[in-house]
């Protein structure tokens, strides 16, 4: 009768593997396991997303501080001007006539 809870068979493998790999040849075990180039392949890949990620995040942050200032100088009555980025140029009255 099984008990709840408890694995057959996954212990017995796991001890076997391990068993298996402390008795191998450090060629052996170092051919079971990813190169070192593998792993720096993921960590640049990684670096580089992490990059363009944080550049995302503050040209939307810079996105959200302008439309805060327009919304801003809306509410007050005043006549904004819009400047995303790689936009230099006013875009015009906002007001309505």
């Amino acid at each position: 009768m099984l008990q709840p809870g408890v694995v057959i068979g996954c212990a017995m493998k796991t001890r076997q593997s391990r068993t298996k790999l402390e008795t191998s040849s450090p060629e052996a075990v170092e051919s079971n396991f990813p190169s070192a180039r593998y792993f720096q392949v993921h960590f640049e890949y990684l670096h580089e997303t992490i990059s363009e990620l944080k550049q995302q995040v503050n040209q939307a942050n810079q996105q959200i501080a302008e439309l805060q200032r327009q919304l801003q100088a809306h509410s007050l009555g005043e006549m904004p001007t819009v400047n995303y980025v790689g936009d230099t140029k006013p875009a015009g009255n906002l007001r309505r006539s």
